[in-house]
């Protein structure tokens, strides 16, 4: 009998592992957000849900539709909820950073915050986990008893890697453009979207993407302090602040979007992405 390729051997089961390990990581840092609620556990959650979402949308030709969609919507409720916590606890910690008191920036952001934690633990605590639990078990058991999987996923993994990149690719040259800041939005989710394959293929493959990794996490801190710049420009304007305070923020939002900016576009020049794939 011919044996399978050893490139090939198992990784519907390291498939189904990656995808496991990322809920027992999700359902741990939910516990946490319900017993702290401070800005680490936050921010370590909605990256939890952004990574299951990630797995979860990368298998979706391997599990049955239903879980996919459910799931999907799910995650996504809890990513966009933790989302706009975030942008206040960030902007909290950004207004603290500059040199001149905003007070009252700072205390409207609080009171905002303690508003939207609110809503938070809501969308937390009626997250359906057990009904998740048995449906992503479910999905792993699939994953990993489906022979053809082992046979279909080096094709499939090589395509979707190709595309992620080659998304990347296209929005990089016109994200350094100053004008184009929904391009650099875009190019934002795509190096994510890139990376969160590139910690699976990681994992499923047992390889080593550590150095592009690191790269894709420098582009992505930039693309993020910059969309900070927006959601923060964002935030203030919905508030009702003296025009001293107003003055006084938009400058340092200018200022500080231009210097990230300037890193950007030196780290593109200086590390120029390229493209790896390996099974």
């Amino acid at each position: 009998m011919r044996k399978k390729s050893a490139h090939t051997v198992g990784l519907g089961e390291q498939s189904g592992v990656a995808l496991f390990s990322r809920w027992n990581d999700f359902c741990g840092l939910r516990e946490l957000v319900l017993k702290k609620g401070d800005t680490d556990s936050i921010h370590d959650l909605r990256v939890a849900s952004r990574r299951m979402r990630a797995a979860i949308g990368l298998f979706a030709p391997y599990l049955a539709p239903r879980a996919v969609k459910s799931s999907s919507k799910e995650f996504r409720r809890v990513t966009r909820a933790l989302g706009r916590l975030r942008n206040i606890d960030e902007a909290l910690i950004y207004a603290g950073s500059l040199s001149v008191p905003l007070p009252a920036l700072a205390g409207q952001l609080s009171a905002a915050r303690e508003e939207e934690i609110k809503v938070v633990v809501d969308v937390v605590k009626r997250f359906p986990r057990s009904r998740m639990d048995r449906m992503l078990r479910e999905a792993v058991a699939d994953l990993m008893e489906d022979r053809k999987v082992d046979q279909a996923l080096p094709v499939y993994l090589s395509e979707t890697s190709i595309q992620r990149y080659q998304a990347v690719f296209e929005l990089l040259l016109p994200a350094t453009i100053p004008e184009n800041v929904e391009t650099r939005h875009a190019l934002r989710i795509a190096i994510k979207k890139w990376r969160y394959l590139l910690e699976i293929l990681g994992q499923v493959c047992q390889k080593d993407y550590a150095a592009m990794l690191d790269t894709l996490k420098e582009y992505q801190t930039l693309l993020g302090r910059l969309n900070d710049m927006v959601e923060f420009a964002g935030l203030c304007a919905a508030l009702k602040l003296p025009r001293h305070e107003i003055e006084e923020i938009s400058a340092a939002l200018d200022r500080d979007s231009a210097s990230y900016l300037a890193q950007f576009i030196a780290t593109v020049a200086s590390k120029p992405l390229q493209y790896t794939f390996i099974l």
